[in-house]
């Protein structure tokens, strides 16, 4: 398993690259979190696959935001993801996301010519609108905190909770992620969401070319998962949204191994 440094206009970008074969996988993870989160999925796909596992800008190990305003958005996380993708050459690519990582992959993936496939995990694709955003998601501490700048150490207590994470080195891992996380980031997009440069995500999935995985946790706390299974998906896997059992706002950390099997069967029928 390789680390690359990669430089764009955000910022330096840390990513584990590791595996070969096609289509590589893309995964992006959530508002204040870090790449570890995938650590289980980068183990169980990388034998057979090219797996991808940036830092956000803002966090983890990558630098923070050269222009938050600009880099902390959607689009802005999609445009500088964009540029990793094509400097490390990765050529037909599943993009994956969970939550906030969700919501830019699907922007993210509009933009690539060689996106294969999009699966989208507790991220609710929202019409431009405050009745949209109001309908997506659930309220609690996960959403709570979504927006807030500066975390307290009870903040990061609730905001680890709210994620239902059953191994205590995964929790301890994302603690230390949510402390070094850019406040500015989390502003930054939950402000932004409704700006005159945001995207309709229920437009793009009405729109998009390429097939869309829905895979929810089955007891998420954060995300209205009717509202998710409702959206206009021009190309639905398999004609239907999968609900992980037991599992909650993380269910790649939590259910590893369901997850892991939903995610093999789609890259297999993206490469196919």
């Amino acid at each position: 398993m390789n680390v690359a440094r990669v430089k764009t206009r955000a910022g330096v970008v840390e990513t584990i690259d590791a595996g070969s074969g096609a289509p590589a996988v893309l995964l992006l993870h959530g508002n204040s979190g870090h790449k570890e989160v995938f650590a289980r999925q980068v183990e169980a796909l990388s034998p057979h696959y090219r797996i991808v596992v940036p830092d956000l800008i803002g966090h983890g190990r990558s630098e923070d935001a050269s222009e938050p305003g600009r880099d902390y958005t959607l689009g802005g996380h999609a445009q500088y993801l964009a540029e990793l993708v094509a400097a490390m050459g990765i050529g037909p690519v599943v993009v994956v996301g969970t939550s906030l990582g969700g919501h830019i992959a699907l922007e993210l993936a509009a933009q690539l010519p060689d996106a294969r496939g999009l699966m989208l995990v507790g991220a609710p694709p929202f019409a431009k609108d405050t009745a949209s955003l109001t309908g997506a998601w659930l309220p609690g501490p996960a959403i709570e905190l979504s927006g807030k700048a500066e975390f307290g150490e009870a903040d990061v207590e609730r905001f680890i909770a709210a994620h239902a994470i059953d191994s205590p080195e995964l929790a301890e891992g994302l603690r230390g992620a949510i402390r070094r996380a850019d406040g500015r980031s989390r502003t930054t997009v939950v402000g932004a969401l409704l700006g005159e440069q945001a995207a309709d995500q229920r437009e793009l999935v009405r729109s998009a070319a390429v097939p869309i995985a829905v895979v929810n946790g089955g007891d998420d706390s954060a995300v209205n998962l009717e509202f998710v299974e409702a959206a206009p998906y021009r190309r639905l896997w398999r004609g239907r949204a999968f609900r992980i059992a037991g599992a909650g706002h993380m269910p790649q950390a939590s259910h590893p191994g369901a997850f892991n099997d939903l995610l093999a069967a789609f890259v297999r029928d993206c490469a196919g």
